[in-house]
């Protein structure tokens, strides 16, 4: 049952506070607790949350400006939950920042979550942001009540490291294959041909560390075999191939590698199917393993989708169905590890990231009190920056008032460029894309310009100005001719 919380308003008889001495109450009225509770705290509209809880009657829900707050709170003091729990129990600043005078109230970790799972589901069904919304709102009110000049502003973009392990190519395949082998029945995983059991322990996950400099071919391509496998024997039974863990092993085999045109298949050829074979059961369906397996008594567990084995040759076996892509050919966007599969991969000035890309604009007029930030927006840091202002070229002007916008060259796009234009917005840009000119080449931003003319060649050349009178130029007009 939702309700609004009103206790923080009701001041008490007896607290710490008012035990304290003058000098201390002065220092905590200026105190950032005290600046959070009177424009943050108490700026949200609980309201807006209500659709979150149940409607009937039930145990009344923890305050919403509590959580929204303990939200901010947590990255604002880079907490974690156990330590955010415990900031909220005994940490005086906290209980200042929310309303409280004194201790006795209790919260669990386990209410950060289910909070956090209400405002992800409503996201997904409705499309609505509440956080997102408390954010715009609190703008709205800042820049209001402190005046704050908001016709000028600077955006930038920076990376944002996901809290994974980075997997290499090895050990991501092996980690898809462990999950998908967790997600089966004990009993499945024990019939399954030889080896692949050994992938459902997580003992055997961080091969990359454990292989000989010549074992990781070989170790890649028994991946693969077993990858590819798994997906043809379990892609027509329901109950798996739904899977999360089965989604994730189909993308990185997808990801990772490409299929060879496929051989006849002999199942469909000899119309085998039948409805009570375990799952598991029989051979590959669809793709031609790299070899072929062994059971665990040593007979081979089916043979090779053709008349006459396969003779291998100094270029493999000759009925491959699948080989693995080289690394430039792997998608930035693919998965680096099932765990968080929106991250993506990127590099930049010669380091790899992995994670993703936070685009925030703020105020700089220096007229201002201080600082306030205007949008924060995240997406895959693949993802290019002018996409990400695209997003806001609508609501930054007729929201804040923006009509000066200070960017990198990263911005430059000719559409969003126009669409800027069309709202009112004059992009000035403080650097250049492209790649640094090689060390033997002279650049042009070492020549010294006067507007658009040089007035000073890098290399001590002098310069030469040609022109051109308006006959002339209305004579090469006219002819066709272009003049660079």
């Amino acid at each position: 049952m939702f309700r609004e919380n009103y206790e923080h308003q009701q001041e008490k008889l007896f607290s710490p506070v008012k035990d304290l001495p003058a000098g201390p109450k002065k220092k905590l009225r200026n105190h950032w607790s005290t600046h959070f509770y009177e424009h943050v705290f108490t700026q949200i509209d609980e309201r807006t949350f209500g659709r979150l809880y149940h409607g009937g009657y039930s145990r009344p829900n923890k305050p919403v400006n509590e959580l929204v707050s303990l939200e901010i709170i947590k990255h604002l003091l880079g907490l974690s939950d156990k330590q955010l729990e415990h900031a909220y129990l005994f940490d005086f600043r906290v209980r200042n920042a929310l309303g409280k005078e004194t201790l006795g109230d209790n919260i669990c970790a386990k209410t950060f979550t289910n909070f956090r799972q209400r405002l992800m589901e409503y996201e997904e069904e409705t499309g609505r942001d509440l956080l997102h919304e408390v954010f715009q709102d609190h703008r709205s009110y800042l820049q209001d009540e402190f005046e704050i000049d908001a016709s000028t502003q600077r955006m930038d973009s920076t990376f944002i490291e996901a809290n994974v392990k980075q997997l290499s190519r090895i050990d991501l395949i092996a980690k898809v294959v462990h999950n998908f082998l967790d997600d089966l029945v004990r009993e499945i995983v024990q019939e399954l041909p030889a080896g692949l059991d050994e992938f459902a322990d997580t003992e055997n996950l961080e091969l990359s560390y454990e292989l000989e400099p010549g074992e990781a071919g070989s170790t890649m391509e028994t991946l693969i075999e077993h990858a590819v496998w798994l997906i043809d024997a379990f892609e027509a039974e329901e109950n798996y191939a739904e899977l999360e863990s089965f989604a994730h092993l189909q993308q990185v085999l997808d990801e990772q590698c490409y299929r060879i045109p496929e051989l006849e298949d002999d199942r469909r050829e000899h119309g085998e199917d039948d409805d009570n074979d375990h799952p598991g059961d029989g051979e590959s369906p669809g793709w031609e393993p790299l070899r072929t397996f062994t059971s665990s008594d040593g007979e081979p567990s089916h043979e090779q989708a053709t008349d006459e084995p396969a003779q291998p040759d100094e270029d493999g076996p000759e009925h491959d169905r699948v080989g693995l892509k080289e690394p430039e050919e792997i998608s930035s966007g693919s998965i680096q590890n099932p765990h968080d599969v929106d991250a993506t991969h990127r590099r930049k000035g010669g380091e790899s990231y992995c994670g993703y890309k936070a685009n925030v604009a703020e105020t700089c007029d220096a007229e201002n009190p201080f600082r306030l930030i205007t949008t924060v927006r995240v997406d895959t840091n693949n993802t290019v920056d002018g996409d990400l202002l695209a997003e806001d070229v609508q609501e930054l002007p007729e929201e804040t008032g923006l009509t000066d916008l200070l960017v990198d060259g990263g911005y430059m796009h000719k559409e969003v460029e126009a669409c800027c234009g069309d709202h009112g917005i004059t992009q000035h840009f403080t650097g250049l894309t492209g790649q640094p000119p090689p060390a033997e080449k002279l650049s042009l931003a070492e020549a010294e310009w006067d507007e658009h003319r040089m007035v000073a060649c890098p290399a001590g050349h002098a310069t030469i100005r040609a022109a051109i009178h308006a006959r002339e130029w209305s004579y090469l007009r006219t002819n066709g001719q272009r003049v660079l």
